[in-house]
């Protein structure tokens, strides 16, 4: 029953629009042949359409004479409105199409902090050049988090370090950036003069991390920049996120190393050195294979034709 309800609505806005389109025709020509030529129909059928229209409405639109047509003060005042309704429909038609090709609509994207001082910003300027039309909504999250927000659906895209192995196999990434570490020290640090440090200059010193659960990878990379020089770090202090880190540096409860993105902060305080010897760091994007989302496609189209 519903079905059928549809299809007659259907058929019905369908033949509501012809008329008016008729009746618009006619009105700026005031001719039904003419009309009837630019409308590729025959006379009758104009002339029925518009009786049926003026039956519908209750109104007389035109009057008729022997050789012209002449529209009435409804008539002329109908006219304007229906222009404008044909004008609302055509941009209803075409914003649904524009939306459908993922032209226009939103993309939610998750991203970390790290993303949001490497690849994020010039990504986002790219796409915005590109597909003016779509609306970005950004939600900041911890990389351990961005993967149960991807697969129920609350973003589109995500931006962060690689999954650990044997991650959600619905999600696909793509690499696109890979940097070094850089050590983080205090300004009056005894290292901070140095243009370049090695991570094994600082074994004796204590840590400010973040827990593995975190960010599994980049976990990884500054636990494998340690046990190159053979040591573990001494960890005094853990928090979720790299600018907090930063923070906790720049008011001298310890060192760190993040990456070397994170450098762009220029926080009083703290200073940012290059490593002798770093793992790369590497920052992707992530999707859901069975998103639907149109604008999908486009913003990955765009992320493979960056670079950095």
């Amino acid at each position: 029953m519903l079905f059928d309800w549809l299809i007659d609505t259907l058929i019905a806005l369908i033949m509501n629009l012809r008329h008016l389109q008729s009746f618009v025709m006619l009105a700026e020509t005031l001719h039904f042949g003419e009309a009837a030529r630019r409308l590729h129909m025959t006379q009758p059928p104009l002339s029925r359409q518009i009786a049926a229209l003026e039956a519908a409405l209750g109104v007389q639109l035109f009057t008729r004479h022997s050789r012209s047509v002449v529209l009435t003060p409804a008539g002329s005042n109908f006219y304007h409105n229906a222009l404008r309704l044909l004008d609302d429909y055509d941009f209803a038609v075409r914003s649904a199409q524009a939306t459908a090709r993922g032209e226009s609509g939103e993309l939610r994207i998750g991203f970390t902090m790290c993303a949001a001082w490497s690849v994020l910003p010039d990504l986002l300027a790219e796409f915005r050049e590109a597909r003016p039309e779509v609306t970005l909504k950004l939600t900041e999250t911890l990389p351990k988090d961005l993967q149960t927000s991807l697969l129920r659906g609350e973003v589109d895209i995500g931006i962060s370090f690689p999954l650990p192995p044997g991650s959600a196999s619905a999600l696909h990434f793509r690499r696109l950036f890979s940097e070094p570490l850089c050590a983080v020290l205090p300004q009056q640090h005894r290292l901070a003069g140095r243009e370049r440090v090695s991570a094994g200059e600082l074994a004796e010193e204590a840590f400010v991390t973040f827990p593995h659960s975190t960010a599994p990878e980049l976990h990884e990379a500054v636990s494998s920049c340690c046990l190159h020089y053979r040591f573990e770090p001494d960890i005094r202090l853990e928090t979720n996120l790299q600018q907090t880190i930063v923070n906790l540096v720049a008011k001298g409860l310890g060192v760190s190393l993040v990456p070397q993105s994170m450098s762009r902060m220029q926080l009083e305080g703290a200073v940012f050195r290059p490593l002798e010897y770093s793992p790369a760091v590497e920052q992707g994007i992530f999707w859901n294979a069975d998103n639907p989302n149109p604008c999908l496609p486009l913003f990955l189209h765009t992320a493979a034709a960056c670079s950095w």
